[in-house]
């Protein structure tokens, strides 16, 4: 496959990740704009991506490909975050975030003299990556509105508070993470049973794509019990992207299997169990949970400083037949675990709210999972509870059996533990901004052509680009030989 030579085009067309709020959302603190960033593995390349006033950027690559030598660096203004990629190939994904309105991107080829480096052409390289857009968030992430809710005053404390009055919650809640779904959106998830899988609602992983492009954060909690706004007290990103395993609407749920970072465990954190037999009515609950986003919170009481219990067996809620409880949610609490303070197994999984909170018993979620064979290993109460082993360096053999096949095998980043030197970069120039041509629509292709592809596709690069993108401004990108394939 031929690839360009640093061709770089630059769209300035807003995409909103979801459009307006209903009862099952995943709340949105940002949004993708199409960019185009490319070039070849013996081209080295630097470039500064701003976008004012934006929370964060966000780098999504359509595709990644680092040979044994190269370095792709992804970094901010002061050098203070750094991302690097090298020996990589990975396809469809959102780099880490960077906080700010700033990045450098670089590319260093490697230092080779092998004639299997050295005697191709400029032109006649593979590309070393191709970033087809960026998610940027927002100044503030207006989450207002959202059906989780809180009920009355805010009841729930930072999850470091429990540490020592409480132990047992606090260790539990180490199972549930971040997640980051699709550059511009945030839920909340728990690791379920020993193999590294991870249960969530439908309303926020709903697809396979979505799948792929979720940023799985763990340890997002502070020091102190003092509040403390915006996204710090950060975590440990150990995944960029999942494998769908099965996702019900009915029951408002997804599973998915983590693409661990190269060296990452998950051992620290433990895993959640479930009770096959669910709820019981009364019995006292506590949620752990990253409202909008933020550090990871508990709660366990209610206004009255009485203990969480479930209230209600049965009221129809975002779906039919959930159980109800008031403790305290917001934006972002979706698909937390609701667990008994009995004896800590998760009971139901948190999706709607308003006072009553509404939750999917987690029976159903078993009694789904039981009937296509797909329940993890150690996932139900009762079984071993001891730590999980996965690594991405020695991951466990799953006996899950994924229903897609439509994910794109992935192999892991690894992920950069100590600050390194930010290298010196010099911004390119910025490519000069044009509306594209309004052009009448080309005929779609035949013969095969688009390879399966339903928008813009490069036949130059092998690559279907995403949603956004109008016919016009496909068939454009003449230097990349696109052609529309949509109707």
């Amino acid at each position: 496959m031929v690839a360009v030579s640093a061709f770089v085009s630059f769209l300035s067309l807003g995409a909103s990740a979801v459009s307006g709020f209903q009862c099952q959302s995943a709340p949105v603190i940002g949004a993708d704009e199409l960019v185009l960033l490319t070039s070849n593995v013996n081209t080295p390349f630097s470039y500064q991506l701003n976008r004012p006033d934006a929370a964060y950027l966000s780098l999504h690559f359509a595709s990644v490909n680092i040979p044994v030598g190269g370095l792709l660096a992804i970094s901010s203004p002061d050098g203070s975050q750094f991302h690097e990629y090298t020996n990589v190939t990975q396809t469809n994904f959102y780099a880490e975030f960077i906080d700010g309105d700033s990045a450098f991107i670089t590319y260093t080829p490697p230092r080779s003299t092998s004639s299997s480096i050295d005697s191709l052409l400029a032109n006649d390289a593979p590309n070393a990556f191709l970033i087809d857009k960026f998610a940027h968030g927002f100044p503030k992430a207006d989450l207002d509105g959202q059906v989780e809710a809180i009920c009355g005053k805010d009841d729930s404390q930072s999850a470091v508070c429990l540490k020592s009055s409480d132990a047992p919650k606090y260790q539990k809640a180490q199972a549930v993470a971040l997640l980051r779904i699709n550059g511009g959106s945030v839920c909340t998830g728990w690791l379920f049973g020993s193999e590294g899988h991870l249960i969530t609602n439908n309303h926020c992983i709903g697809n396979a794509n979505d799948a792929s492009n979720t940023q799985f954060e763990f340890g997002a909690e502070c020091t102190t019990c003092e509040t403390v706004p915006g996204r710090t007290c950060k975590g440990v990103t150990v995944a960029t992207s999942s494998e769908l395993v099965y996702t019900n609407p009915a029951n408002d749920f997804t599973l998915v299997k983590l693409k661990l970072a190269n060296g990452a465990s998950l051992a620290s954190y433990g895993y959640l169990q479930a009770r096959v037999s669910g709820p019981v009515l009364g019995e006292p609950i506590y949620i752990a949970q990253h409202p909008r986003g933020k550090p990871k919170r508990i709660a366990t009481i209610v206004d009255s400083g009485a203990v969480g219990t479930i209230e209600s067996i049965s009221i129809p809620s975002c779906v039919a037949d959930e159980v109800g409880y008031t403790l305290d949610t917001q934006g972002g609490s979706s698909g937390s675990p609701v667990l008994s303070a009995k004896d800590n197994a998760v009971v139901a999984l948190h999706n709607c709210g308003g006072c009553q909170n509404g939750g999917v018993k987690i029976s159903k979620v078993i009694q789904d999972l039981t009937a296509k064979n797909l329940v993890p290993k150690d996932a139900l109460a009762g079984g071993s509870t001891s730590a999980p082993i996965t690594t991405a360096a020695t991951p466990g053999t799953t006996s899950v059996t994924p229903v897609t096949t439509s994910v794109t095998p992935v192999t892991s980043v690894k992920p950069v533990t100590t600050k390194a030197p930010r290298p010196t970069m010099t911004k390119a120039p910025r490519p000069t901004m044009t509306k594209a041509p309004v052009i009448p629509t080309p005929p779609a292709p035949v013969g095969g052509d688009c390879t399966g592809c339903k928008g813009c596709y490069s036949k130059l690069l092998g690559v279907c680009f995403p949603n956004g993108f109008t016919d016009a401004q496909c068939v454009s990108f003449t230097v990349i030989q696109a052609t529309w394939c949509g109707n």
